[in-house]
């Protein structure tokens, strides 16, 4: 009950409720709950980070960018999305490119594709048996070459690191701290 009353009174007291130190907290707060958000969603599989290493996409999607796309319901694409895929002679390979036409027979989708930049369609027809697609939501610029490597696998690994060594130092700060004030305060009542 007595270290309860001593947090209490460390977390009320008026050193903390100092703009920077709220600052501070919220910043970092907002920094290690965007890592552990990004780490969730990459792991899931439901997001993914693709790099734009083409410019068959411009203006919207610039080389040495990224592109934040989401797994949705095969059944859910429609003309316009722009959508993740794999060549059917490159299967190695990863584009993305705008979905222009539709077709569904039976329980596959045939879809064709072309770069916004491009002259003219792909030469190709890709045939979707998958439950699920990924379609492009937004880009961000500038940060393409870094999300290769967010996106393999020592990347997502090194990435969840990160937010844990950050929740652990906060938690550390937050109690060397408390531990700190709790010295003061004894060494304040021996005085007396």
């Amino acid at each position: 009950m007595e270290k309860f009353k001593l947090i209490k009174a460390w977390v009320l007291k008026k050193d903390h409720l100092k703009p920077r130190f709220v600052f501070e907290g919220i910043i970092l707060l907002a920094i290690i709950a965007g890592f552990m958000i990004m780490a969730v969603a990459v792991l899931s599989g439901s997001w993914q980070i693709r790099p734009i290493l083409s410019g068959s996409m411009r203006p919207g999607f610039s080389i040495g960018g990224v592109a934040i796309t989401q797994t949705i319901p095969t059944s859910q694409l429609k003309i316009g999305d722009v959508a993740v895929f794999h060549p059917p002679f490159l299967k190695s390979t990863t584009y993305i490119h705008r979905i222009i036409s539709i077709k569904r027979i039976n329980n596959q989708y045939i879809i064709h594709t072309k770069g916004d930049d491009n002259p003219i369609a792909d030469p190709w027809s890709l045939r979707i048996t998958s439950k699920n697609a990924y379609v492009a939501r937004f880009t961000i610029p500038f940060i393409g070459y870094a999300a290769v490597w967010v996106h393999s696998t020592s990347g997502k690994k090194i990435l969840l690191t990160i937010a844990g060594v950050l929740i652990i130092i906060f938690i550390t700060s937050l109690l060397l701290e408390y531990e700190k004030k709790k010295r003061t305060i004894r060494i304040n009542k021996s005085k007396k």
